[in-house]
């Protein structure tokens, strides 16, 4: 239902989803959601996009932090669950991340990987390569955005969202 109340542009309204306060790197339990950029043009289709935007821009900042603790950034994200059931938002989180999205082609990932982890604790001579087992992607999103555009929107989304957890800072 989300995709058919999907605008094609946020026509400039970024959100920054933090319902439930802003997690790493802030770690800004108060901080509260943020909608910006309304004018009197702004139909709920714009509001819709900024919403998903704003979650694939989280998603972003974490995949960001993966790759520094892993000396390396990373080159594609896999996904599950409810949410990739909408290719606005998947869309969203390759343009943004710029990077390939695979998604699982079960529902039930988050067992499956659960069952692959127990597996290799049982059999610690196994990889994690084995354990998981072989599978394609349902789908795979690509990046449409230029570099320069997801970078314009990283770095402004970021400042919204610096603004948000300092927002509820009254340290």
């Amino acid at each position: 239902e989300i995709d058919a109340l999907v605008a094609e542009d946020s026509d400039g309204v970024m959100c920054v989803p933090a319902f439930a306060g802003l997690a790493a790197p802030w770690w800004a339990s108060e901080a509260m959601a943020s909608l910006t950029g309304i004018t009197l043009a702004t139909r709920r289709e714009h509001l819709v996009l900024a919403v998903l935007q704003g979650i694939a821009a989280q998603v972003t900042e974490l995949t960001a932090l993966v790759g520094r603790d892993l000396g390396r950034p990373l080159n594609r994200l896999r996904a599950d669950g409810g949410l990739t059931n909408s290719a606005a938002l998947m869309q969203a989180q390759a343009d943004i991340a710029q990077l390939p999205v695979d998604i699982y082609p079960n529902a039930h990932a988050t067992p499956l990987g659960a069952a692959a982890l127990a597996r290799c604790a049982l059999d610690p001579a196994i990889s994690l390569e084995e354990a998981v087992g072989d599978w394609q992607p349902a789908t795979v999103y690509e990046p449409r955005w230029s570099e320069d555009r997801a970078q314009e929107f990283r770095t402004t989304w970021a400042q919204a969202a610096e603004a948000c957890a300092t927002k509820g800072d009254h340290s």
